[in-house]
């Protein structure tokens, strides 16, 4: 049985001690958690997805009041491509009547 000398045991332990201790000050910190309850919520929405052949789908995704077309195929990366805003319809106001024909 080779010697096993009891400082390199010591210094393995001690370090393993340490990356435990980091990792609870880490998932215990505020930066690991995530406000999914308020106004931020950042998730993603698969709006829809569509099969363009039989390997390749076109996707539409929103994330954060922003639409994006995602076209992926089996054996290349991804396109994405932003999708600009539709202008919303404004109600009618009192100030500016509608004109009827």
């Amino acid at each position: 049985m080779p010697y096993l000398d009891l400082n390199k045991i010591a210094v393995v332990l001690v370090f393993l001690i340490i990356l435990v201790v980091i990792q609870v000050v880490v998932k215990r910190s505020k930066y690991s958690q995530s406000n999914l309850d308020g106004p931020n919520n950042r998730a993603i929405k698969i709006i829809q997805t569509v099969a363009v052949s039989k390997f390749s789908s076109a996707s539409v995704l929103e994330c954060s009041d922003s639409s994006f077309l995602i076209v992926s195929n089996r054996n290349g990366s991804p396109a994405i491509v932003e999708l600009p805003k539709l202008p919303q319809k404004m109600p009618p106001s009192k100030a500016q009547p509608e004109l009827v024909n």
